[in-house]
């Protein structure tokens, strides 16, 4: 026998046999919540597995004698509004969750005649759900309880999420950050940069440094950690930074350390020689011309012998601090060693550089350097050597160097207290009045 052999009559089973087949609950109940019908997967519910037709539906799932509180049927059967709501099931050890959406049946004139109830077991998916929800909510705390700012921007630049200490890095409130974007804050590149950059982070991310600007206007230095994500149908840019400001004071510190002489500050010979091999370079292309001068204080050893070694150590500083004052911003001041100094000139001609060491020798020859009551007095020698004195393919940070040093031992020879530089200069300056002027 096929289907179509059934007799009309037969239309139940048919209806029965549908009605079992659904995976999900189906239920009809009576006005008095009885119920009517019920499909396998409803009966299955069913503890004692006796007939459900006739009994009341809070009897015989929920164990209650009377209507289960909040339950939506009274309201369903009044109003002819559906409604779902979630309800636990508790089988032994095992507890299920379902939702089950209600609908009124109405007779021919809309009047209420039962319910039927659509029953399916959410389980599985409602745990889920708070298993998502307790990951974002740990997330949520480990992004709110980080010691770095994190901030999440679309891809205009506009802040989508961000957490206190980012707030707090740049000085706005929560409130106020929420309607910043990107180029409000970023000092390292212009808008049209920033954007480009964000354009080009992807799910590989990247790691960079760069400088945010506060809401007062001061500065940090930060590290950050990128990368785009999709959301919801748009690209997102997950931003972790770290405010690395002590860290850059302390490497600018280090640095300084490195490159300073400890007793007088100025810079120490391995920098200037670093600066003189970069010179020589630039030089050889074409792009500029130096001086170097070397400057030697008159028998400093005598000042040691008469004064004592913290006397000299105190000479020495003012004598630098004294030099210091006097070159020009372009200038490079460095400790040569012992009681030597080198003085790097970029910019101005070889003449200009040779008249500021005279200016500085008349200052510090009529200056006394007073130490515990006493008065200390210097004079100095200084070799000049000029880059244009080379051929371009020939010059070395040695050739020059030595140079500045024979012009150095030449004033020492000629009298001390003087300056010999180019040939040429001297035919303007004269080296025999240089070398004169130290006795005034």
């Amino acid at each position: 026998m096929t289907l179509r052999g059934l007799d009309i009559g037969d239309n139940d089973l048919l209806a029965r046999w549908a009605l079992d087949a659904i995976r999900d609950g189906v239920v009809v109940l009576d006005t008095d919540f009885s119920i009517l019908l019920a499909n396998d997967t409803i009966k299955d519910l069913h503890r004692e597995k006796t007939p459900l037709t006739g009994k009341r539906c809070y009897e015989t799932f929920h164990d209650r004698p009377e209507p289960c509180p909040g339950c939506p049927y009274p309201s369903v059967l009044r109003t002819g509004e559906s409604q779902t709501v979630l309800f636990e099931y508790v089988d032994g050890d095992l507890t299920r969750l379902y939702e089950i959406t209600m609908h009124r049946l109405d007779d021919a004139d809309g009047n209420g005649m039962g319910i039927v109830g659509h029953t399916t077991e959410v389980t599985k998916h409602k745990l889920a759900e708070q298993e998502l929800q307790d990951d974002i909510n740990r997330r949520r705390v480990m992004v709110e309880k980080s010691r770095d700012g994190i901030v999440i921007l679309d891809r205009h630049g506009k802040v989508v999420e961000a957490n206190e200490r980012f707030a707090c890095m740049l000085g706005y409130t929560i409130e106020e950050v929420y309607k910043l974007r990107i180029y409000d804050w970023e000092a390292a590149h212009p808008k049209d940069v920033v954007l480009q950059m964000m354009a080009t982070v992807d799910e590989v991310g990247d790691h960079f440094e760069t400088r945010h600007k506060r809401k007062d206007g001061t500065f940090l230095d930060v590290e950050i950690s990128s990368n785009g994500v999709y959301y919801g149908g748009q690209k997102l840019i997950f931003c972790v930074c770290r405010d690395i400001t002590e860290k850059k004071i302390m490497e600018r510190r280090i640095h300084e350390l490195a490159t300073r002489d400890c007793l007088t500050d100025v810079y120490n010979r391995r920098y200037v020689f670093e600066r003189l091999l970069e010179m020589v370079a630039e030089h050889s292309r074409g792009d500029s011309s130096f001086c170097v001068s070397i400057l030697d204080i008159d028998h400093f050893k005598t000042v040691n012998d008469i004064h004592g070694h913290q006397a000299g150590d105190f000479a020495l500083k003012e004598f630098t601090r004294t030099v210091a004052s006097m070159i020009r911003q372009y200038d490079l001041l460095g400790r040569y060693g012992g009681e030597e100094f080198i003085i790097i000139s970029r910019t101005g001609s070889a003449w200009e550089t040779f008249a500021m060491i005279e200016r500085i020798m008349r200052t510090v020859r009529h200056k006394a350097f007073i130490f515990e009551g006493r008065e200390i007095h210097l004079t100095f020698s200084c070799g000049l050597a000029d880059s244009a004195e080379f051929p371009r393919e020939t010059l070395t940070v040695e050739a020059i160097i030595s140079l500045a040093d024979e012009r150095l031992y030449d004033a020492k020879a000629t009298g001390r207290n003087c300056c010999i530089g180019p040939a040429g200069l001297l035919q303007g300056l004269g080296a025999n009045e240089t070398a004169r002027s130290s006795g005034s």
